[in-house]
């Protein structure tokens, strides 16, 4: 009986500890977050505006340099005749080319 109270004692006492550590990491992130200053309402729809245009910038940049939506997958052609728009199941040449 003694010696679970002891190991009691000991496992309270490092819970303790554990706890009182990590209550100190937050009250360090509290008070860096505090010391940056008052962010006004003007002053964060200025930085919600330019962070919106930054945004618009690089998605511009980025179709600017690269062909978008059907274009960009190459287009699907007949094996008989190489044209676009069918397959060769539903070709319309012969297989015999008259021309």
């Amino acid at each position: 009986m003694m010696l679970s109270a002891e190991l009691m004692r000991d496992w309270i006492s490092s819970l303790e500890r554990a706890n009182e550590a990590a209550s100190a990491r937050k009250q360090h992130k509290r008070k860096r977050i505090q010391k940056q200053g008052v962010l006004t309402k003007g002053a964060g729809e200025d930085i919600l505006a330019q962070c919106e245009a930054d945004q618009q910038i690089a998605l511009e940049r980025r179709q600017g340099g690269e062909r978008s939506g059907r274009s960009r997958q190459a287009l699907v052609r007949c094996t008989k005749c190489r044209k676009t728009g069918h397959n060769s199941r539903t070709c319309k040449k012969d297989t015999v080319d008259t021309s």
